[in-house]
């Protein structure tokens, strides 16, 4: 449970940190360009909220909030799949390969395992 936990403070931080990220750009793969300060503002808010509800709900009883849990899993990676397409589309975005691609796939991927066990340890512990 203690890297679960962790796991969803850590990935709640950085899903707060977004509009850092949008400014600082880093590798070029985290904003679109050219700018679009009403979808960065749109997905700040979003990401701003995800965040916060994963920090201050979910990490204290991860058992509690598998819903939600699962909703930040699926939207990350339909979001960057969705990115993924858009970014094959549009050579001046290939940089969204080294950037928020990767971040919300590994975010996924990493929620998901440990979730997974999480929920395998209680349904032994029910047995």
């Amino acid at each position: 449970m203690f890297l679960l936990r962790v796991s969803l403070i850590g990935f709640g931080l950085v899903f707060c940190s977004v509009y850092w990220l949008f400014q600082l750009d880093p590798l070029g793969g985290w904003a679109w360009t050219p700018p679009q300060s009403e979808y960065q503002v749109m997905i700040v808010g979003i990401y701003m909220v995800l965040g916060l509800m994963m920090i201050f709900q979910a990490s204290r009883d991860p058992l509690r909030h598998v819903l939600f849990i699962r909703f930040v899993i699926y939207s990350s990676v339909v979001h960057a799949l969705i990115m993924f397409v858009q970014a094959l589309m549009d050579s001046t975005e290939l940089g969204h390969f080294l950037g928020d691609i990767p971040a919300l796939i590994i975010a996924a991927l990493v929620l998901e395992i440990l979730l997974r066990k999480q929920l395998a340890l209680k349904q032994d512990d029910m047995s």
